[in-house]
């Protein structure tokens, strides 16, 4: 049996752009093996935010390397908080281990014919800012980016800083 054909502009009304989560909060997930998912919460947490497909994925990109070097390196307990303001989203990517000491890390490309070492420098290339700071608790990896809209930061002498 072949369902009926309905229009574009019905299913168009079915279709509903979530409201943007509220101002203040955040989510939490536990870093686990099952990356697909975690992926799939970052992107969907910023399509309300008004991201465009572009600027999603290289979000999302740069998260999930973070992730991957938490099951990778730290081998501890970690775990994803994404939260935004009125001009930036951000993910804090924590763990346990506290294994990721060097807040410079990833400001140069390893070396040519590396086999590892491109994360935290691909994270530095997609978003507007990554820190990198360690305590007694563990390392956290807090990645930033501008919302839509918002301008970039202009620096003395009236160029766009890029702080990726």
């Amino acid at each position: 049996m072949v369902a009926p054909r309905r229009d574009a502009t019905a299913i168009a009304d079915e279709v509903t752009v979530p409201e943007p989560p509220e101002r203040g909060t955040s989510l939490r997930y536990p870093i686990n093996e099952d990356l697909a998912f975690l992926r799939r919460q970052v992107h969907e947490y910023l399509i309300p935010l008004g991201f465009g497909e572009r600027r999603r994925m290289d979000f999302v990109l740069a998260v999930n390397e973070a992730l991957g070097n938490v099951l990778d390196h730290a081998h501890a307990v970690g775990t994803l908080t994404l939260a935004h303001d009125e001009r930036h989203v951000t993910a804090e990517i924590s763990d346990t281990a506290g294994l990721l000491t060097d807040a410079n890390a990833g400001m140069s490309p390893p070396p040519p014919g590396s086999h590892r070492g491109y994360g935290l420098w691909l994270m530095r290339e997609l978003c507007d800012s990554v820190e990198i700071f360690a305590d007694g608790r563990g390392s956290v990896v807090r990645l930033r980016m501008r919302r839509p809209g918002i301008p970039q930061p202009r620096v003395g002498n009236g160029t766009a800083s890029h702080h990726g």
